[in-house]
């Protein structure tokens, strides 16, 4: 149960935009849905360089109401950000190497929900996080989105007890969003904003300008270095109660 940010945009914008001011992560970490979310904080961004920054810390950052850590003052034109707040069955691993953004070969991720049946895919340590990225930086090959959809179509098929597979993912050139839940859509539907010539993406509105949608339940956005948006439908494959 985490809270989320993505933005992809052809202009640079100043990463506090979405993580301090008006609804910004640190808001909805402290008093978004099912809040306090204080188990673990961080973000990626792409630098001036074009190079991804990856930024996380552990439980008990978050622990007061004075702010985020480190620096959110450089300017980026693809972020992703979360708060986490650990399912019971990682409660223990609130360490930084938890936090979110995770990265493999990569590709960094940040995800939503619970999944309990991560054995499914076979060898492996860590949060049930960590085993769908591990899974996915082998099976997202090429770096497409039709191959991602399709790994992701893979990926449901082996996959059936959670109660959502939100994802944020990049691989520093790209911004796709993964919503797919299984109940509670109040709390797990993620949201969308064009305009600005920015595409945003969060668990709840991170501003207050009009113009967000919900995602529709099994839908991933892909929204290219250029801007460009575009919705595939991937469905939600065994999920329990969606048929």
């Amino acid at each position: 149960m985490c809270r989320l940010v993505g933005a992809l945009a052809g202009t640079p914008f100043p990463l506090r935009r979405y993580l301090l001011e008006d609804h910004g992560l640190l808001a909805l970490s402290l008093r978004g849905a099912k809040a306090p979310h204080r188990d673990g904080v961080g973000w990626a961004y792409r630098d001036a360089r074009g190079r991804m920054r990856l930024h996380r810390w552990g439980g008990g950052a978050l622990a007061g109401n004075d702010g985020l850590p480190g620096d959110p003052s450089p300017e980026t034109t693809l972020l992703i950000a979360h708060a986490r707040k650990a399912s019971p069955e990682y409660r223990a691993m609130r360490g930084a190497i938890h936090a979110h953004p995770l990265v493999r070969d990569g590709v960094f991720l940040a995800h939503n929900g619970t999944v309990r049946d991560t054995s499914s895919l076979g060898d492996g340590s860590g949060t049930d996080s960590q085993r769908i990225l591990d899974w996915l930086a082998g099976a997202w090959h090429p770096r497409t989105p039709d191959r991602l959809v399709e790994a992701l179509r893979e990926l449901l098929g082996f996959i059936h007890d959670y109660t959502a597979l939100n994802l944020l993912l990049t691989d520093g050139s790209s911004l796709y969003a993964f919503c797919c839940h299984t109940r509670d859509p109040d709390y797990y539907t993620l949201h969308r904003r064009g305009g600005d010539g920015a595409v945003v993406v969060a668990s709840e509105p991170v501003d207050g300008r009009a113009g967000w949608e919900p995602m529709p339940n099994g839908t991933l956005l892909a929204v290219g270095p250029d801007g460009e948006a575009r919705a595939y439908d991937v469905g939600r494959g065994g999920a329990p109660g969606l048929g």
